[in-house]
């Protein structure tokens, strides 16, 4: 049986980022790691020493690090692996073999997210790189053996699904097809043959993610302006009433303030309901700001952008103006004060064209009558 493989630790992905990918937001890095089953295909060694090398089942194991883009509205993905394959030699030249073969690689892939309406989103991707071709005590090569190694080319092809557990972390399986240049190779006995390793593999593994691209940008800065308002509105209201105020002016004065935002928007990742942490926080700051006006009723409407069906979108949108409503009803708002309204992809904050990604336009809107 191959030897149990080393386990790769992130931060060998992490060096491997040395060659250098895109200037990438923090938020848009992710990591991972996977393991799965390799079928070797056959190959043909050269030389008197050589004949046709045929593989049993083994094993790898890989890990990534790497950044999400987007451009001219398609998703893709950079990122630096590091990947181990083990095989047991099966025959050589029809003669039972000894041994096993091993590849170290360290490749740069490039995907291509394919987005589909449903949870389930599907990629394709290639990755050139340098692959350690290692022998270890392969026999019979011409009545001898082989111990040895050598780094040559590598490219692989890829395609796959992820399925998103949370914010977090996202479930994937996909098939690669990887190959290598001749590797060289010196026998025992002084002779030389060479040959590529070439496999067929399936891997499961999780990737997890260090944030989300951007979204959140325009909510985060109306918090932060909902927060100043609100602390301006505290201090004038500790300073009490100037003594020019009237009797009148006392009365309305003890009327709950207006002067906090009344609107706000929650934004939501492609295809999802979830309410991310960022939208928590602003969540909670219109519940804050409610009750600093004694404001007891809310209406939530949800919207998406144009990327999916029609039909589909308005039961999205209501899905997100509903796990809203769930938050605030969870920080002690009665449901019956809350109205929830659908509009899907019908009013747009972007206008986009039909099938575009928008994120800007994945939102539920808090309005405090």
């Amino acid at each position: 049986m191959p030897r149990f493989l080393p386990t790769f630790a992130v931060l060998t992905a992490l060096n491997a980022m040395s060659i250098s990918l895109p200037a990438i937001a923090a938020d848009d890095l992710y990591a991972g790691a996977a393991l799965g089953l390799v079928k070797g295909l056959n190959s043909t060694a050269s030389g008197t020493s050589g004949g046709t090398v045929k593989f049993d089942a083994g094993n790898m194991g890989s890990a990534f690090f790497g950044g999400r883009f987007q451009s001219n509205d398609i998703h893709w993905r950079g990122e630096a692996e590091v990947a181990r394959r083990a095989l047991d030699l099966s025959t050589v030249s029809g003669a039972a073999a000894q041994g096993e073969a091993l590849a170290t690689s360290l490749m740069g892939n490039a995907f291509v997210d394919l987005d589909m309406v449903g949870p389930v989103q599907p990629y394709i991707g290639a990755g050139v790189g340098l692959a350690k071709v290692e022998l270890d005590g392969a026999s019979p090569f011409g009545g001898t053996t082989v111990n040895g190694s050598d780094t040559v080319g590598a490219l692989q092809l890829l395609a796959g699904a992820s399925y998103r557990l949370n914010e977090q972390v996202d479930l994937f399986t996909d098939y690669r097809y990887f190959t290598t240049r001749d590797a060289d190779f010196t026998t025992a006995a002084g002779t030389t043959t060479s040959m590529k390793l070439s496999t067929h593999s399936v891997l499961a593994g999780l990737r997890f993610n260090f944030g989300l691209s951007n979204e959140q940008g325009p909510v985060e800065q109306q918090g932060a302006v909902a927060m100043d308002e609100e602390m301006q509105s505290l201090n004038t209201a500790a300073a009490g009433p100037s003594q020019s105020e009237t009797p009148q002016d006392e009365q309305q004065a003890a009327l709950p303030s207006r002067t906090l935002p009344d609107t706000y928007m929650v934004h939501f990742v492609l295809n999802k309901a979830d309410v991310t942490r960022e939208g928590v926080a602003i969540i909670e700051k219109a519940a804050a700001n409610a009750r600093a006006m004694s404001v007891t009723r809310l209406i939530l409407t949800g919207h998406t952008d144009r990327s999916g069906d029609e039909a589909y979108n308005e039961v999205l949108s209501k899905r997100r103006a509903e796990a809203v409503k769930a938050a605030f009803v969870a920080l002690g708002f009665q449901p019956q004060e809350i109205a929830v309204k659908a509009k899907g992809e019908t009013t747009l904050l972007v206008p986009t064209d039909d099938g575009k990604y928008e994120p800007q336009n994945r939102r539920v809107e808090i309005v405090l009558p």
